[in-house]
């Protein structure tokens, strides 16, 4: 626990140390020195998110006060955007998957799907992604579905007949992590973390991206990875015997859940009423936002989703980061760091964005590779679309573009530390007693470079819904 502490301590000095020598560097032409403060206070901030010296939304606040203090925005701007609409859809999101995860429907769906699917390793591959597919936009919090769903992946694997910690194994719970976790990113409403990326664009990009434009934009990347991915893991995985049970085996467990409560019935009919008006979003206009701040109050008059719940389920911390993070797009602007990048680096980055091939693969790589060394997943995406946003806009570019370059790769599990929902579904799915990491982790590569190539791939897509000049 000391040497905990002590590193902590250094890191922390080393943050605040760095945060300093920038803030207090004479701004170089074209830049005013409260855009020096901003990018020192920006510094700090990344040495802590790398670090985990200090939580990472407490660095956003911190950030937010600075700015007020420093005269570089006014508090109504500092803070602005946690009144914004996406901040309330994150919270109304949230509070739905409560109540999805409180009355066992995910359970239920996940295991009816496998009860028609065919009892051998192929056929519940299948079943486990296809499931997370279909279920998947229904609900915001991937984390809360690779937990309830990573058990029953290996409590399958167990039916099947297949050993703790053999390819079997592997090759369930990589199918069940890739429907639920990896293919979610075409899906607006499938995470939270795409509500954060659309409170990160400017406001006509945020009005152009509804529930339905995000995935008819995301058709191509979803189809390559998607196909691919299962071959993967029929590839890396496959048993030499696969063992083999009958539908009623699997059946049985989906039928000890017994008949639909009323908290189920419930909170499937909001999710569908929901992804209705989601779908209808410009058709109907009503906003996405209004529409699942209904879904939630329908669940919390109804008693589905409790005031308790309310208090101690939802990710507030998150939340407080998003609505930092979108500030810290509106800072970089109010001080001119987005115009000063551009005419600093707008040559080299225009080269590249002219070459879109290129561009998206470059993007999408670096992303990756950023990942061992940012360690929260947010940050990583965050960054990548605070900092490319001006140059993709300026080339006439959406930087949607450049967001789902990052987005599609913030997933991996090289190491364990890299992330908290491979996490959640490796220890819900028995961790080390069940499951050998060293077997998910060839799949983890090679998905993540089918996922980097279909990228690739979309540019003529993209170019043709106008996304790319």
């Amino acid at each position: 626990m000391e040497n905990e502490t002590r590193k902590k301590l250094l890191s922390e000095a080393a943050a605040v140390a760095l945060g300093l020598a920038i803030g207090f560097c004479p701004a170089p032409e074209g830049l005013g020195q409260p855009a020096m403060w901003v990018l020192g206070l920006l510094a700090w901030a990344i040495v802590n998110w790398m670090t985990n010296a200090v939580p990472d939304f407490v660095c956003i606040f911190v950030m937010c006060s600075a700015w007020v203090l420093l005269g570089i925005m006014p508090f109504q701007s500092a803070f602005g955007s946690f009144s914004s609409s996406t901040v309330w859809l994150l919270i109304a999101a949230m509070g739905i998957s409560v109540a999805v995860s409180k009355s066992g429907l995910l359970a239920r769906v996940a295991l009816k799907v496998m009860s028609i699917a065919p009892p051998t390793f192929r056929g519940q591959s299948l079943a486990l992604m296809g499931s997370g597919l279909f279920i998947g936009p229904f609900i915001p919090s991937t984390i809360v579905k690779v937990s309830i769903v990573g058990a029953m992946a290996t409590d399958i694997g167990e039916k099947l007949g297949y050993q703790h910690r053999s390819k079997g194994m592997a090759g369930l719970w990589s199918s069940m992590y890739l429907g639920y976790n990896q293919l979610s990113q075409a899906f607006l409403s499938a995470s939270f973390f795409a509500y954060i990326i659309l409170g990160l664009f400017p406001a006509a990009v945020q009005e152009q991206f509804t529930w339905t434009f995000w995935l008819i934009a995301s058709v191509p990347w979803l189809l390559i990875s998607a196909v691919a991915g299962f071959l993967l893991i029929q590839f890396h995985y496959t048993p030499e015997h696969a063992p083999k049970v009958t539908k009623e085996d699997i059946r049985a467990m989906a039928d000890g859940l017994g008949p639909m409560n009323r908290d189920e019935k419930l909170t499937l009919a909001v999710l569908l009423v929901c992804v209705f008006f989601w779908v209808l979003e410009q058709v109907l206009s009503v906003p996405a936002a209004i529409t699942a701040i209904g879904g939630l109050c329908v669940l919390l008059a109804l008693g589905v989703v409790k005031v308790a719940d309310f208090n101690q389920r939802i990710s507030w911390n998150v939340i407080c980061f998003m609505g930092g993070a979108i500030n810290l797009a509106n800072a970089i602007t109010t001080t001119g760091i987005d115009k000063w990048l551009g005419a600093t680096f707008g040559g080299p980055m225009s080269a590249l964005i002219s070459n879109p091939y290129l561009f998206v693969f470059t993007v999408g790589a670096a992303a990756l590779i950023a990942r061992f060394i940012i360690v929260d997943m947010t940050t990583c995406y965050a960054l990548f679309i605070v900092v490319l946003s001006p140059f993709c806009i300026d080339a006439g570019m959406s930087p949607w573009v450049a967001a789902m370059c990052a987005y599609c790769v913030v997933y991996p599990y090289f190491t364990k530390y890299q992330n908290v929902n491979f996490l959640a579904a490796f220890n819900s799915a028995g961790g080390d007693e069940k499951l050998d990491h060293a077997k998910l982790v060839p799949f983890c590569l090679t998905f993540h470079i089918v996922s980097i190539l279909a990228l690739t791939a979309s540019v003529p897509y993209w170019q043709m819904l106008g996304l790319i000049p």
